[in-house]
């Protein structure tokens, strides 16, 4: 339970510490005295956004801290989870808010993200705040009570269907940033191995251009080539040519050699001259056999230098390039055939994803399906507490046709409060007043299931008096047998059920406005009921009534609790 609340320089408080009992707790005090400040520091500490004029002036922060004794199974496994020191029993959670805007939030002693605090708070108390009642006309607000009254499991289911979904969004991500479309793929595809392939069947070597380009020279220069060799060997070997030339001087000088030294060497001058013109002459004719002057291999020779010439405009100036070239297309290729497994392997994945996302909100419909009779049996039951008489309270739920993070149902909250009226939406039917009863009784359900250990409630009389006041008085009498309550009134029939009666005072000071917080004994009490009855005619008839207003209503309260035991 909420043990005490310590606030200091919040809002027109200077400093105060609120201490706060087992059962019912009142908080009174004129129109604008500043009791909703006393709920705006638990909201605070609470890890609600502070707006503006929450520091007090003249201040360079402020502090709100609420103690917690006794704590709950599930608000320990949270604290534990958040490895937070229990070894008391005790969670102290505090906030102090800086005139920078930053805020720290401590729960014993360890800082923690406001987010968490909140977390950890929502397994401590529950408030309702005045407007709170029309959140009862928002489906998501139905949807989360019904949730919360299904508990653990459907916590559970909530959480596995947002990672399903978030996991699914991932991998439409990721598959959108993939080439997904066909035609694109099939285009990519068609190019890069034709470009394979023209390069493969090219097959450049190294130095073939050169050499292909020597042989096409000398193709393409047969003919002349030949023609002058034989022109040459004609000059030899023909008639009168340098061969029979060179035999026939041989033969004058054959007749000499042996007469002298000189003619001798004149002799074998001529003889070096014929063998070389006889050599000179064969090669010759060699080298003219061996010229090709085919004019299909010119044609052949010229077609692949054109073939090279083409894959080099296309694909790099030289065999390096070509080669990387085609490396590169071929990594490309298998990146695509590997894409296409991706792309497959991440249309897997969401499926996968959605239809266990399916499961598990088909799991969470049917638990929503068999609580919501539960729920509603408890809600009409509570609402009869309240006063409302031949109720027909219903929870529909239908199927959304999809999945969402809240599962896939839709629901809305039927309500005929007049008997023979056929049900419609709790929020077309229901007018403020009812709609705060309806919260109560919602709330009152909520508590127990949920094993909160203390509900505050801002004005939960709102638009409510006589006959209805006093089943809300005995409504609230009845919930804080068990539930710590805490709750702020204009009402004398509950104020006078409270087991902690708090008064709120405003007062001015030096030109300074300050917030008093007084817990009342007996005597504070009849007093400030006398207050609520009167108004400001006090007279001894008021007082007495005052007094006895007070002793029915305790009787009532112990009535009332001992008939639950």
């Amino acid at each position: 339970m909420l043990s005490s609340l310590h606030v200091k320089n919040f809002a027109l408080i200077d400093e105060a510490d609120i201490t706060f009992e087992n059962g019912l707790n009142i908080i009174t005090g004129e129109t604008g005295a500043g009791k909703s400040i006393i709920l705006g520091a638990i909201m605070t500490a609470l890890g609600e956004r502070s707006g503006k004029g929450i520091i007090k002036e003249g201040a360079e922060s402020a502090l709100c801290e609420l103690t917690f004794t006794d704590i709950g199974e599930e608000a320990r496994r949270l604290c534990e989870e958040e490895q937070i020191d229990l070894s008391d029993d005790t969670v102290v959670i505090s906030r102090k808010i800086m005139n920078n805007g930053r805020s720290v939030t401590r729960i014993n002693g360890e800082t923690l993200s406001a987010s968490t605090s909140r977390v950890i708070a929502g397994a401590l108390i529950d408030i309702y705040g005045q407007d709170e009642h029309r959140s009862l006309a928002d489906s998501r607000s139905q949807l989360a009570i019904l949730d919360r009254f299904c508990g653990q499991e459907a916590a559970e289911l909530l959480s596995e269907i947002s990672r399903l979904l978030s996991e699914k969004k991932k991998y439409e991500e990721e598959l959108e940033a993939l080439p997904t479309d066909d035609s694109v793929r099939m285009r990519e595809v068609d190019r890069l191995e034709f470009e394979i392939a023209e390069i493969e069947e090219a097959a450049v070597r190294e130095g073939e251009e050169e050499n292909l380009k020597a042989q096409f020279k000398v193709l393409a220069s047969a003919r002349t080539i030949k023609e002058n060799l034989f022109g040459a060997g004609e000059a030899l070997r023909g008639e009168s040519g340098a061969s029979d030339g060179s035999a026939a001087a041989l033969k004058f000088l054959s007749h000499l050699c042996d007469l002298s030294d000189d003619l001798k060497d004149l002799y074998d001058r001529a003889a070096d001259i014929d063998s070389m013109i006889g050599d000179l002459y064969s090669d010759i004719e060699r080298v003219a056999e061996n010229i090709d002057d085919d004019e299909e291999k010119l044609a052949e020779v010229d077609k692949r230098l054109d073939l090279i010439s083409h894959i080099k405009s296309r694909y790099g100036r030289d065999v390096a390039e070509i080669e990387a070239y085609l490396e590169s297309d071929k990594k490309a290729l298998e990146k695509i055939a590997q894409s296409d497994a991706e792309i497959e392997r991440m249309r897997k994945l969401i499926d996968e994803s959605n239809r266990a996302a399916q499961l598990a909100a088909g799991k969470l419909s049917k638990l929503r399906h068999e609580q919501a009779v539960r729920l509603t049996e408890q809600i009409v039951s509570a609402l009869e507490d309240l006063g409302f008489n031949r109720i027909c309270f219903d929870i529909v739920l239908k199927d959304a046709g999809t999945v969402r993070e809240s599962g896939s149902d839709e629901i809305e909250f039927m309500i005929s409060l007049n008997p023979g009226a056929a049900p419609a939406p709790l929020a077309r039917v229901a007018s403020g007043g009812e709609l705060s009863r309806i919260m109560l009784a919602i709330k009152s359900v909520m508590a127990h299931a949920e094993e909160i250990d203390s509900l505050v409630f801002d004005e939960i009389d709102t638009g409510i008096s006589g006959r209805t006041a006093q089943k809300v008085a005995e409504k609230l009498a009845v919930i804080s047998g068990s539930t710590q309550v805490i709750c702020i009134t204009h009402l004398s029939q509950i104020a006078a059920m409270a087991d902690e009666h708090i008064l709120i005072e405003k007062s001015v000071e030096d030109n300074s406005t300050r917030i008093t917080v007084t817990s009342l004994d007996e005597r504070g009490i009849n007093a400030e009921l006398t207050r609520m009855l009167s108004g400001t005619l006090v007279t001894h008839t008021v007082e007495e009534g005052a007094r006895e207003l007070k002793e029915l209503a305790d009787s009532r309260k112990k009535e009332l609790r001992s008939s639950l035991k």
